[in-house]
């Protein structure tokens, strides 16, 4: 097991994490990968900017050290482990998932679950809305 020196001094950047996580979804989420990448989302989606806030499955694909940290003793399996936890963070309806067409092919948005991502999936549904490219 890795160690962890535990949080320098001084001001550290803080993360909002909804209540609402910790009294109905953590109870619920069974699977550690799972919990790790709705954690992740929640992060990463604080950093982005705009109006509309989207992960991009490249998104979580290209931090490697989180790939890893999910488990596995090869990147195939860390990667595996990582498409699952995706998986049951959508079907459990913490983030929200919509494939569309770009110039590169097919590219995959997830957007948590809130007002904001809702009305963007239902946007890009109707054809009202497209991300643009990064």
């Amino acid at each position: 097991m890795k160690g962890f020196p535990g949080f320098p001094d001084g001001k550290q950047r803080l993360t909002a994490v909804p209540s609402l996580f910790f009294s109905d979804l953590l109870p619920i989420i069974d699977d550690l990968a799972e919990l790790k990448v709705t954690l992740y989302a929640i992060w990463a989606l604080s950093y982005k900017e705009g109006k509309v806030r989207y992960l991009r499955l490249a998104d979580f694909l290209s931090d490697a050290e989180f790939v890893r940290g999910l488990g596995g003793g090869t990147i195939n399996e860390a990667t595996d482990m990582l498409l699952d936890g995706i998986e049951r963070a959508v079907h459990r309806g913490t983030l929200l998932h919509v494939n569309i067409e770009s110039a590169d092919g097919h590219m995959d948005l997830y957007f948590l679950n809130t007002e904001k991502g809702r009305t963007a999936v239902d946007g890009i549904t109707r054809g009202e809305w497209r991300p643009t490219p990064n």
